[in-house]
């Protein structure tokens, strides 16, 4: 535990702090599950000036920021304020630091006269929770969440109690037990929290009820009040009592006054007032208006009443659960319907009676459904349920919505009759419709639909119908400073409507914290999967709004992610996950993410005009309109959506540009290994760089080969370079070996390291190209492509030369290796002009490589006349790789942004059994011999051909923009052929590889780095 060097002192946050903010944050990841994301003053800045806090309190020993507690309006509920981010340094606990922060906001709530503050921890929080209660919280006992809630404020600002608490400290005198675990006294179904007080001979006792968040209970040494009820749970529009007892306990009369009257779904009325010398208790009668069944996140409806004792005044409040005596719900087990097929729908009911009971279901007839029967009795047992099929028929798509008339019959014969809508969708394809259910406001089209939850606004999207998606539109915000208002506010109006080829969702938020400020957000659902939303500002108020903004935050369960990172895209495969909050905003370069896995492809995109960056766990999608005056309309840039609508993220970078991609990018991984060069002298000393995209610091130990460097979190860094001294190969493959953050990553890397020179010649009227270790022949006369390829004196292509022949399926063939135009045979190929010539080119790193052009000038065909293209084969001094592309130098006014291309080898030489292909096939190489019977294939990036008279390996290595290669065998031919897309001048470049050892498709794919 760290010593103070000074008395910790709370300040309130300004930007002066911000750097003392990050440093706090990067300082306490142990606390947060060891999390090694990077904070940096920036990020801070951005963080709280987007803050919806009201106040941000930080713990200061001398300059060290060493705690943080926020405090803002509690987004879930109305009547409380809520502590969003507690956090004290891990070497500074222990000093109760986190008592000092938390009782400063407790404080704060109070001046303000908010009656609660509220936060959520987790459930093994044992540092915290203890601190929690000991500062007056209780924990709610619920399954989807860790909620705690403190009435500390309403106590000391209640009038009643105020006397008392002259006597007692109600932090010191509280004699409440301290444990781990949710609170709570369960009675007739309500749950109650209880403070306890005693100092010397002064007691105080108050009670909350959980749902009405009210006092229900109040105990002094001079009196008792108690607002009791029989039930909990209250049927709707059925006259249920309430009581309120009265305890003297001073020895001098009491002058007591109680009122109340109707509030919301709740009707009553009462007035009472005496002299109570012992005990009294006053009673009225109250009823539930019907309306929707309460949340757990929210304030329920509830009987209020002033209380007045001596003129001191208080306010005690009972919460209702309002039911009817049974809920029901329906569901359809599949997505989409079919019209005038039989199928069933489930019917849930719920008993929400004490006892047992039959309940009569009348359906009423609608020209959408036909049913087998429209009536339908179940028996259920007390607070039980049964679900019952009920078979159908569907005549039209749309939102079944009917409200049946239920009739329920007690044991004793006592009936009860009430309606109750359920609601289904039968969803058809290209069919467009909305509809409302108990919790949701839908839309659908074909199979996609849109929901929007009615308790806070989120909106999933999905093609199917389960509850849980892994996407969401949170609840928009309106700023600057933003307000979370819209998450307790009901729209003035939701509605739809349908078009050709979309339908539209529409729902309409008055500001209250923004005067006039009218936000309507549309959500368009199209029918192929895409999701369009957008907002309209408008000012309909009298004031002017000088700093006026839309944030739109989205949360995703993202799975094979890829991001447009430092001008990379980026992949985050699907072992470890990705969140958010892993991302530095600083390196986004794209306007859209893309998203594999269980759920299907999910892509977002957003305008370029707007600032999207990642806040925590969510990402954040910005736009700013400044000056509003009134009657100003203002647009948000549309966001896009994309379920399942583009297949990969090539096609959605295109939509996201809103241009063709002419080349597919080359993805990279979050966390990499990587030469700076991949072409390097033999006596160089090359960088290597170590590097993630994760919004972590690097903190370990980096091993290259046999030299180890350490890379300490104090340097910040999220890559790091060193030089190597190892001796390099032609081929050389670096072995690296990172360990730290938790984490152990080995890494494989390429180099090629060129010695010697490369000849060039004429032999027998053909060309020749040798770099020492591979010989390479060619002759346009004979054929437009290289037809021979030796490896150290060993041929590795199948040909005819001097002369075309017959072989197989093929008539003329020439065998050896070429580029063509897909479609163009042998024949036609050979009735134009082809020329050779020794060409020495540059690469990207201004490497030389030397080797053959071999142009063609189409003259005789007439799809093609006009164009003029050349393949280059490559090689570097001593280095057994050969480069290929193709170069059009000449389109001669063709089109050929859609033609495809076609490279294909024809292996085997003299005899073509002595050859195999070996194909990666799951956990599994299998060897595919050669010349034996005919064998299709595709090639994954690891397989290779094999050669009796060689050790080595023939690897092939397509372009990016290609497909599979495919492979094809029978007894007289071993044929490669990968064919890609001919939208370029200049083809990116595909590679022949010969080594002995067994590569990894990862691996060979970094000789991709070398481009022309």
């Amino acid at each position: 535990m760290t010593q103070l060097n000074k008395v910790i002192q709370i300040e309130k946050y300004h930007e002066g702090l911000a750097a003392g903010v990050a440093k706090m944050w990067n300082l306490s990841r142990d606390g947060w599950g060891g999390d090694t994301r990077v904070m940096t003053e920036e990020q801070v800045k951005k963080k709280e000036a987007n803050s919806d806090n009201i106040e941000l309190y930080l713990a200061l020993d001398g300059e060290e920021v060493v705690g943080y507690c926020g405090l803002s309006e509690y987004k879930e509920d109305t009547g409380s304020l809520y502590i969003p981010l507690l956090n004290v340094r891990p070497d500074y606990q222990g000093h109760k630091i986190g008592k000092k922060l938390v009782l400063e906001a407790l404080k704060k709530t109070v001046e303000l006269g908010w009656p609660r503050l509220d936060l959520y921890t987790w459930a093994g929080n044992t540092k915290a929770v203890p601190l929690y209660k000991k500062c007056g919280f209780f924990w709610e006992d619920r399954d989807d969440s860790t909620h705690l809630m403190n009435f500390i404020p309403q106590v000391l600002n209640t009038p009643l109690l105020q006397p008392v608490f002259e006597v007692l400290n109600w932090y010191e005198d509280s004699t409440r037990m301290i444990e781990v675990k949710p609170d709570g006294i369960r009675k007739n179904g309500f749950i109650f929290y209880e403070y306890r007080w005693q100092n010397g001979n002064t007691n105080a006792r108050v009670q909350f009820e959980r749902t009405s968040r009210g006092m229900s209970l109040v105990e002094t040494d001079d009196f008792l009040i108690e607002m009791k009820m029989a039930d909990h749970e209250v049927i709707q529009e059925e006259e249920r009592k309430f009581e309120i007892r009265i305890v003297n306990k001073s020895g001098e009369p009491l002058r007591f006054k109680a009122s109340g009257a109707s509030e919301g779904r709740v009707s009553y009325q009462f007035d009472s007032e005496k002299v109570v010398l012992d005990e009294s208790t006053i009673s009225a009668a109250f009823t539930v208006k019907k309306g929707e069944e309460p949340s757990n996140w929210r304030t329920h409806p509830s009987v209020n009443a002033t209380v007045l004792v001596n003129g001191l005044e208080c306010e005690l409040k009972l919460g209702i659960f309002p039911i009817d005596p049974a809920k029901i719900e329906a569901s359809y087990n599949g997505n989409l319907s079919f019209l005038n097929k039989e199928t069933t729908i489930q019917v849930e009911v719920k008993n929400n009676l004490q006892d047992d009971a039959e309940f009569l279901l009348q359906f009423p007839d609608t020209e959408q459904i036909v049913l087998e029967n429209d009536t339908y009795r179940v028996n259920v047992p007390a607070k039980g349920r049964n679900t019952i099929t009920v078979p159908l028929t569907v005549k039209e798509h749309g939102f079944y919505n009917p409200e049946l008339k239920i009739t329920a019959t007690k044991e004793n014969g006592e009936q009860l009759t009430f309606e109750q809508n359920i609601s289904v969708a039968f969803k058809g394809l290209g069919k467009k419709f909305g509809g409302e259910s108990k919790d949701f406001w839908h839309i659908f089209n074909g199979l996609g639909q849109i929901n929007v939850r009615k308790r806070d606004l989120l909106t999933t999207a999905a093609k199917n119908t389960k509850r849980q998606q892994p996407f969401a539109f949170l609840t928009p915000k309106l700023g600057k400073p933003y307000s979370l208002e819209f998450t307790k506010k009901s729209p003035e109006a939701v509605t739809w409507e349908a078009n050709d080829s979309f339908i539209d969702l529409k729902i309409k938020l008055e500001s209250g914290e923004m005067e006039g400020l009218i936000l309507t957000q549309t959500y368009r659902l199209f029918g192929d999967g895409i999701i369009h939303t957008w907002a309209e500002i408008e000012n309909r108020g009298t004031v002017v709004h000088e700093n006026v903004a839309f944030s739109q935050p989205v949360y995703q369960e993202i799975e094979q992610a890829y991001f447009p990172l430092d001008n990379q895209v980026v992949h985050f495969s699907g072992n470890r996950i990705i969140e958010f909050g892993d991302l530095d905003s600083k390196m986004i370069t794209g306007n859209w993410y893309f998203s594999e896995g269980s759920s299907g492809p999910i892509g977002l995109s957003w305008s370029e005009k707007s600032n999207a960056a990642p806040e925590g766990w969510q990402f954040v999608i910005e736009d700013q309109f400044g000056k509003m005056e009134p009657g100003a309309k203002a647009f948000s840039e549309t966001i896009t959506l994309s379920l399942g609508a583009f297949q990969n993220f090539e096609e959605f970078i295109a939509y996201a540009k809103q241009s063709p991609v002419s080349k597919k990018p080359e993805t990279t991984g979050e966390f990499g290994f990587q030469a700076e060069r991949l072409v390097v002298r033999p006596d160089a000393e090359p960088t290597f760089r170590l590097k993630t995209f994760r919004n972590s610091y690097l903190d370990g130990t980096l091993t290259v080969g046999n030299e180890s460097h350490a890379i300490n979190s104090d340097l910040e860094k999220t890559s790091h370079s060193v030089t190597s001294q190892l001796q390099w190969n032609p081929i050389s493959i670096v072995e690296a070996f990172y360990g730290g953050n938790g984490t152990e990553a080995r890494f494989s890397e390429l180099l090629l390291s060129p010695a010697g020179t490369v000849s060039s010649g004429i032999e027998g009227g053909g060309f020749t190209v040798d770099n020492g270790v591979i010989k390479m022949k060619a002759d346009p006369d004979f054929y437009p492509g290289v037809f021979s390829l030796q490896l150290n004196g060993q041929e590795w292509l199948a040909h005819s030369y001097p002369e075309p022949t017959a072989k197989s399926w093929w008539n003329p063939w020439a065998g050896g290796m070429k580029t063509a135009p897909n479609g163009i045979n042998t024949f036609s190929l050979l009735k134009e002009n082809s020329t050779a010539s020794v060409v020495e080119r540059k690469d990207n790193d201004g490497n030389k490589w030397m080797g053959l052009a071999i142009t063609t000038e189409f003259k005789e065909h007439k799809d093609w006349k006009g164009v003029q293209y050349v393949q280059y084969y490559l090689l570097l001094p001593g280095v057994p790789v050969v480069v290929s592309f193709a170069e059009v130098v000449n389109d001669g006014g063709k089109n050929i942004s859609r033609e495809v291309w076609m490279t294909d080898i024809f292996a085997g030489a003299d005899n073509l059994t002595n050859f195999r292909i070996s194909v990666n096939e799951g956990k599994t190489m299998c060897s595919y011999h050669a010349g034996s019977e005919e064998i299709p294939l595709l090639l994954e990036g690891d397989s290779y051909i094999e050669s009796v008279h060689s050790q080595d390996k023939l690897y092939f290595v397509p372009n990016n923009d290609a497909g599979l290669t495919e492979a094809y065998t029978n007894k007289e031919v071993l044929q490669l052929a990968s064919k890609h897309q001919g939208n370029f001048e200049k083809s990116a470049p595909l590679f022949l590889l010969f080594d002995d050892r067994k590569l990894s498709a990862d691996l060979l794919k970094k000789l991709r780095r070398v481009q022309f």
